[in-house]
């Protein structure tokens, strides 16, 4: 008996070494596995559903190469580059420690954005909730689903070379996702362009294309034609302008939103595309409030209108925004000035 002793020792041992081998093994690969967040190609998604513990979900889709909120809205694609990158780079630092799994399981019920990842064929790539930051605000809290079950543990992720929590990026209001630009034009996309002042129809014009690089400029009214050259440069400075203007935000939460849009307003811009559509913005004064940064002109009274900022009706009067004056003042250029050294209309 003895001889096999050692034999039998020996035996023991491998069996113990196999056991451990084969259970830290398993333990690794599943950790491993709930770790995975990431997508490979941001080119293989096509939608994303973010849904809020409370049901409020929006849908994220790529339409023909645009972006949309809902099938609706052009979405905002800095923000769209933003959660494409966290889908293709997401990492788990760690799963999170034994000792604050249950605090974190609970926060996630709590609170959590569900995120669904789809291909152009509308097979699911990733499924995970979002829960809120580390407590030293540089993680993220993420639980993976897995043929849709939760993962054993929650994992604490972040993007590598980012600083900061990843919650904000799925966000799921609708106007926080929506484009915010107003006009977003390239001159040989523009048909012709309209700029009418409701109490000024002298200062009004029409700008129509005759040739691929040039366009003609002329009154909304005919009594108001000034019989001069206008000026080529003027114009194609002027058009160039259209190429980034953006609302500050949306206002369609205003209790008074209809009876603004029925209000006088102050301008109409209206710019017809190439392909014949039409993109109608009405600019409308908007009166001094408290925010307003000039509350008196340089005599002491009271100011009627905030002189930074507009309201416009945009979208078929569906859409209030809030536009800057500083964005937008260079739009409201008079007739003359083509023709003459520009300025604007305040």
């Amino acid at each position: 008996m003895k001889k096999y002793f050692s034999y039998i020792v020996v035996i023991i041992a491998l069996a113990v070494a196999a056991a451990w081998f084969i259970k830290n093994q398993s333990k690794g690969t599943i950790n491993e596995r709930e770790g995975n967040f990431s997508v490979k190609d941001k080119n293989e998604i096509s939608k994303i559903i973010l849904t809020e513990t409370d049901k409020q979900s929006i849908e994220i889709s790529n339409a023909n190469g645009l972006w949309m909120v809902n099938g609706k809205y052009a979405a905002r694609e800095d923000m769209i580059e933003n959660l494409l990158d966290v889908a293709v780079r997401v990492t788990s630092l760690c799963p999170v420690p034994s000792a604050a799994h249950d605090n974190v399981i609970r926060s996630l019920m709590t609170h959590h954005v569900r995120v669904e990842i789809f291909d152009k064929n509308n097979k699911p790539l990733k499924s995970y909730w979002v829960g809120g930051p580390t407590t030293d605000g540089q993680n993220t809290f993420m639980l993976l689903e897995d043929e849709g079950q939760p993962a054993s543990r929650p994992h604490m992720t972040y993007i590598p070379g980012f600083k900061g929590y990843l919650s904000p990026r799925f966000e799921t209001d609708v106007e926080t996702w929506r484009t915010r630009a107003l006009f977003n034009y390239k001159e040989e996309e523009i048909k012709s362009l309209r700029v009418e002042y409701t109490s000024d129809e002298k200062n009004s014009f029409t700008l129509t294309k005759i040739t691929a690089d040039s366009f003609a400029v002329s009154p909304t009214n005919e009594k108001f034609r000034i019989n001069d050259s206008y000026q080529q440069k003027y114009i194609h400075q002027y058009l160039s302008f259209y190429s980034s203007i953006y609302v500050e935000a949306f206002m369609n939460d205003l209790d008074n939103k209809d009876s603004i849009i029925k209000s006088i307003h102050f301008s109409t811009i209206t710019i017809t595309e190439t392909d014949s559509s039409v993109n109608k913005v009405k600019l409308y004064r908007m009166p001094v409030n408290k925010r307003s940064k000039m509350q008196y002109d340089a005599n002491g009274n009271p100011m009627a209108y905030d002189i930074d900022h507009f309201f416009a009706s945009i979208h078929d009067d569906k859409d209030l925004a809030l536009v800057q004056y500083y964005t937008c003042g260079t739009l409201l250029r008079n007739y003359k000035d083509f023709f003459f050294k520009p300025t604007a209309t305040k």
